[in-house]
């Protein structure tokens, strides 16, 4: 989807797009529905757009 990792901090995520765009993500093997979906609204980016990059 166009963004880059910055850097991670214990458990979390950095990462930027070219637009400008930053988010701080957790990382871990499973995400909370609600906190992704704060995550993806941050970012800007359309669910089913994610869902359909993640296949």
């Amino acid at each position: 989807m166009g963004f880059v990792e910055l850097h991670r901090k214990g458990s979390h995520l950095k990462m930027k797009h070219p637009d400008g765009r930053v988010i701080v993500f957790p990382f871990h093997d499973q995400v909370d529905r609600y906190t992704l979906k704060g995550a993806l609204r941050d970012a800007d980016v359309n669910a089913d757009d994610f869902l359909d990059a993640v296949k």
